[in-house]
Parts: C-alpha cells; structure tokens; sequence
C-alpha cells in the first residue's frame, strides 16, 4: 500500500487515467451495455418482419392430384407437410408437445425466465469445461435448450438467415456493440448471442401483435401452437 501511495504521488496524472480507464471497463461499458440490451429487447420494434405474411401462414405444402370422385391419386412435395388448426391436433399430442418442449406455454409471455438461471449455470459450466480440455472453438459455450415455443417457431420462421450463418468467423450482426462483445468472446458466440437476443425480441413483438390481432391471449397461444406444430421439425421425418 505504501509502494503503491508513493508511485501515486510521484506519477498522479497516471494513476488517474488508470482509475478512469478501469472506471470505464468495470462500471460504464457493462452499465451501458446492459442497458442496450434491455431496451433492445423491450422497447425497439424496428426492422419487423411482415406479420400479416405470417399470419396468413404459407409454408410449403403437400400438392395433391384427385380424380373426376375426388380421390388422391398422388401427393406431391419438397416436404410433406400439412398446415393444421389448434384443435386438428389430438389432446394427448398437444400435452406430449408441451410436456417435452415448454409446459408453461399458456401461462409465459413468450419467455420461460425461471429457466434463465438453469441457463446460466449450464453456459458456465460448459464453458470452463471446454476450457478447461482445450477444445477449440468459440471462448463461450452457450447450451442447447431453454427456448419456448414461441422462440423457436421465431427461431425457425424468421431467423433462418441469421441462424445459418451464426458458427463462422464473421460477424453477422453489425454495429458497436456485437463488434465490443466480439473482443471478448470472439465472433461465433458473439453471433450466437446476437441471435440470441433477436430471438428473444421478436418473441415479446410476435406474442403482443398476435394478442393485439386475435383478441386475447388464449386465441394468440393457440395460433402460436398450431403454427408451431405445423412448421417445426419433430425429428425422424415428421
């Protein structure tokens, strides 16, 4: 301490730009960077997708071919699938669907944050864990898991551009901040986290102007559902 007051004393325009330079990394940046993301998340609602496209909903579909009695003959397709009601979905498909995939669905407002913490000890767990066996690759590893419905139906319907090139060396978002957090955690998981975020902002948009659009709650979750089943890849071709 007194080494310290000695070179304080005889060097004191250093040491003041040095306790402003750690001012700046310790409190402003993240300070100033969390505040960014909040109202990010909350409160931007620019560069929107098209929701009337999304309401009319329009994937591609089965093509069918019938006879003169209206039979098939033949389906035609890319991808074989069929555009569904909430309530063409069986009951049990539908508890099954929400038991494996998001069981407070009906209650959440697009994000499950009692899942956050869960989140947040599996990141740093696997973090320090590749770390810690020197695999290479992104200085964050972010989990598998934890997305709602909504989120994932955003993930799969918007943000296929964003999600497909997410793993490379580029930045894909531009702007201050992800070239910032870049120098920290490196581009892959800078873009992850980006998604991430764009994610998360368009779940609370969606889930508002459904809302607003339908009429209530309830009506806005069933869409939500119904376009999920219908759109979303359950594995094994289906």
């Amino acid at each position: 301490m007194a080494r310290g007051a000695e070179l304080a004393a005889k060097h004191p325009s250093r040491w003041r730009m040095a306790a402003l330079v750690s001012l700046v990394v310790l409190v402003v940046l993240p300070l100033a960077l969390s505040i960014g993301l909040l109202h990010r998340l909350y409160f931007d609602r620019s560069d929107l997708p098209n929701l009337d496209a999304f309401i009319r909903f329009e994937p591609p579909a089965i093509g069918e071919v019938r006879d003169t009695q209206g039979q098939v003959l033949i389906e035609l397709a890319t991808e074989y699938r069929r555009i569904l009601a909430f309530e063409d979905v069986p009951p049990i498909v539908r508890q099954a669907i929400l038991s494996a995939e998001d069981k407070n669905f009906f209650s959440h407002g697009g994000v499950e944050y009692g899942a956050l913490p869960l989140i947040a000890v599996k990141t740093v767990r696997h973090t320090i864990g590749s770390w810690w066996k020197g695999r290479p690759g992104p200085r964050l590893r972010l989990p598998q898991g934890g997305s709602t419905l909504t989120q994932q139906l955003v993930r799969s319907y918007f943000l296929q551009e964003l999600t497909r090139y997410e793993s490379g060396n580029a930045l894909v978002s531009h702007g201050v901040m992800p070239r910032v957090v870049s120098l920290f955690l490196g581009a892959p998981a800078t873009n992850k986290l980006c998604r991430k975020v764009e994610e998360i902002r368009l779940t609370f948009w969606l889930e508002e102007a459904l809302r607003r659009h339908y009429g209530s709650e309830t009506l806005a979750k069933r869409e939500i559902f119904a376009r999920y089943v219908s759109f979303i890849y359950m594995g094994h071709n289906r």
